[in-house]
């Protein structure tokens, strides 16, 4: 009797009767934005949702869900550039920490080794995108509703359930209660895509392993009437030779059951073949057509759902829990997982300065710090709310460093300028931080020996000490080889540079720093006089003993080593220079000496400004004041004048004419961003000396300025920049240079400018 009048009378039953509603949501990667087209679909013709379950991607929309985000509001956070740089691994600029690298190498490859019962063994990696930035944000998007639910997912807005793999048993894991961010973040870590999870001593994987349709975990926890089930994905597919992640799926993932009883279940589904796991980037059309095939099943939905729950209904509800979160302030910080001595290092560094709470920004700066500083492997957060303090007190699990890493990188040029670096780092971390460093370089233009140490002070002020010394050889003779112009006769010129420099320093912000150092060694020049040469002419050599103090302030936000689109770079030198040239000439047997002694003010700066997100343009200012010296000959001059290379490509060249005591130069670089790295970059710059030595050793005072320019399309590789580049200079033996390029022209620091 009751139906009938409901029937006749037209009225929906109210949502908070005796029907109660379940939504399962499937994994299936970046498919998974299909569900927020169906909730979007389900909200708007006022359906209600009482239990929520997912698995992978499922699991991550049916917790926001949970914790009362919007559709529309879920839609926005997906499609945002700060989701991108989440979903792949990359640190804010801001959060560099320039302030705590190592000098920069053209390092693109890297192994990892540790000892393990007194062997040396490889350390694999786990995971493909860096956790970091994803493990942070967890805590920034969850931590309030873990705390409003006292961790029971039964009190969250909508009650939660999601699911993810124990490996080790073999079997699906339900989670129930707990952490939420911990929770969402072990059913989505996909193996060998994202950094798997430890919750109580088990290492959980994607849920979709064992189960990517939890409907049976919804059936058996909650009960509903009626399970809506929203499917965007299927059984796995035979593996395509030419896609990793669809063999691994192969090996690990077993099928799962994708149909709901007839009686008690509506399946919204579309399968997306073509769609990848990490195609993010196509929101919209699948949150379209997941709104689009709901809307479409809604007669259906209609008939087996007979109540409803209204906007304003379901606003009260989310407005009544988001009552209950409270804002991110923590206080103190509970470390494990590494040593003794190492927790109470990371635990003071989290903690450092801080007399009062500290906000979120505050956390995301101190643990990018402890990342900078390559002090842990794993760094896994989540921050607990104290109820009686009310603040949250933020815990880090850590893994500590390997003790070795071995680096591969270089190189490869269509001229002169091929080179392969290789590097060994050593990681001593106990109280305070020492790494050490040993790098070879062997090209036929350049080749050097490198070895150094670092060591920081972090629970002091910010300080620290370096040390290296460095063996170099330039050969800008074949530097200067072109393979567009055989009739070409450069100088023959080889350039040995030996010093040991050591620098007391600290940060003055997070990206920058001052170092006060000293520099002691042996500059040699050994050439020939004229570009018409015999192998058995006898070569001119000068020889530089020399001393040097100087104080550096170095800034460096640049988003790539090489062929940057934005940051700021800057260099603020002084220095003063002592010592005695021994110069003996080809034709004589006598050695020449004089002693020498200079002072010089060098400035660098390169910003970037973004005009849209397409476009940027760099402004270059280069001023160089320098004492004048003028050793016995032309060339050792030449060699030790500063000298302007703006470029990677005139880094490969001697550059008579951009070399002078004092100087400024200016540049703009236009730069067109095609997309996530691809750009094409032009640079143009002129170059004014103050006097410019001549061959006869006079000098011009005020000469004409001289221009330098460059056009390259660049790819940012993940192990380094394809670049094809024309390049421009002005009196040079040849004006133009076309250079196809792949790697790091980056060479070590010189005695004089380190």
């Amino acid at each position: 009797m009751i139906l009938l009048i409901l029937i006749i009378s037209g009225s929906k039953i109210r949502a908070n009767d005796s029907i109660r509603i379940g939504l399962v949501l499937s994994g299936g990667g970046a498919k998974g934005l299909f569900h927020i087209g169906v909730l979007k679909a389900l909200e708007e013709n006022n359906i209600p949702v009482d239990y929520v379950a997912g698995t992978s991607m499922g699991a991550i929309v049916a917790g926001m869900y949970s914790m009362g985000y919007s559709p529309d509001e879920m839609m926005d956070y997906f499609s945002s550039q700060s989701f991108d740089n989440l979903l792949n691994g990359v640190i804010p600029t801001k959060y560099r920490f320039f302030s705590q690298e190592m000098d920069e190498t053209p390092e693109a490859l890297y192994m990892n080794f540790d000892i393990k019962k007194k062997e040396i063994k490889p350390v694999f990696p786990t995971n493909l995108i860096p956790p970091y930035r994803m493990d942070l944000e967890f805590i920034r998007l969850t931590s309030a509703a873990t705390a409003a639910c006292k961790n029971n997912f039964d009190s969250l807005i909508v009650p939660f359930r999601c699911v993810a793999a124990d490996i080790g048993a073999h079997k699906p894991h339900v989670m129930r209660k707990g952490n939420l961010g911990t929770a969402i973040r072990a059913s989505m870590s996909y193996p060998f895509v994202f950094k798997p999870v430890l919750v109580d001593s088990t290492l959980l994987f994607d849920g979709g392993v064992y189960n990517n349709f939890p409907w049976d975990v919804m059936s058996g926890d909650f009960n509903p009437d009626i399970i809506i089930g929203s499917i965007c994905t299927s059984n796995i597919e035979p593996p395509d030779e030419s896609d990793v992640i669809s063999h691994i799926s192969n090996m690990l993932i077993a099928e799962t059951n994708y149909v709901l009883p007839d009686s008690t279940g509506i399946l919204i589904e579309k399968n997306f073949p073509k769609v990848k796991i990490l195609d993010f980037w196509r929101i919209h059309e699948l949150v379209d057509s997941g709104y689009k095939i709901t809307l479409e099943k809604m007669d259906e939905i209609r008939r087996k759902i007979p109540v409803e729950r209204t906007a304003s209904e379901l606003g009260a509800k989310r407005k009544q829990f988001r009552s209950k979160c409270f804002v991110l302030k923590y206080d103190g910080a509970t470390v494990t997982g590494g040593l003794d001595e190492q927790n109470i290092t990371i635990q003071r560094l989290m903690t450092k300065d801080t007399k009062n709470a500290y906000t979120h920004e505050q956390l995301e700066s101190r643990f990018y710090s402890i990342i900078a500083f390559n002090l842990v492997k794993s760094f896994y957060p989540t921050a607990e709310y104290d109820f009686e303090k009310q603040i949250y007190v933020p815990n880090f699990r850590i893994s500590p460093s390997p003790m070795f890493k071995l680096s591969f990188g270089g190189n490869i040029s269509s001229s002169s300028g091929n080179m392969v670096y290789t590097g060994i780092e050593v990681l001593r971390w106990r109280k305070n931080l020492t790494r050490f460093r040993t790098s070879f370089t062997f090209g036929k233009q350049y080749s050097s020996f490198q070895i150094g140490a670092r060591q920081d002070y972090p629970l002091s002020l910010p300080l620290f000490t370096e040390a290296y010394l460095t063996i170099s050889a330039y050969d800008f003779y074949k530097g200067s080889q072109d393979i567009f112009y055989d009739n070409i006769r450069p100088v023959f010129l080889k350039e040995y540079d030996r010093f040991f420099t050591a620098n007391i320093g600290r940060g003055l912000t997070k990206n920058s720093k001052l170092k006060i150092g000293f520099s002691s060694g042996f500059q040699n020049v050994n050439y020939y006089k004229s570009t018409f040469f015999k192998s058995t002419d006898t070569l001119s050599k000068s020889n530089f003993p020399f001393f040097s103090v100087h104080m550096i302030i170095d800034k460096n936000t640049y988003n790539y080593k090489q062929y940057p689109t934005n940051g700021h770079y800057l260099n603020l030198s002084l220095r003063g220079v002592w010592g005695k040239e021994n110069y003996k000439e080809a034709s004589r047997p006598i050695i020449l000496k004089q002693p020498h002694k200079w002072a010089s003010l060098s400035l660098v700066n390169d910003y970037y400004f973004d005009i849209n997100k397409y476009l940027s343009i760099g402004s270059y200012i280069e001023l160089m004041a320098s004492g004048k010296f003028v050793f016995f000959d032309y060339y050792p001059t030449i060699d030790m004048l500063p000298v302007f290379q703006p470029t990677p490509h005139s880094k490969t060249f001697l550059l008579e004419s951009y070399r002078a005591n004092t100087y400024l130069a200016l540049g703009v670089k236009p730069i067109l961003k095609i997309g996530k790295s691809i750009s094409i970059q032009s640079d143009a710059y002129v170059f004014q000396p103050y006097k410019r030595l001549l061959t006869d050793m006079s000098y011009e005072k005020l000469p004409k300025p001289l221009f330098m320019g460059s056009a390259a399309a660049v790819w940012q590789s993940p192990i380094g920049p394809l670049s094809v580049s024309l390049n421009y200079y002005d009196r040079n033996y040849n004006n133009w240079y076309l250079l196809v390029n792949f790697g790091y022209i980056i060479f070590n620091k010189k005695g004089l400018n380190n």
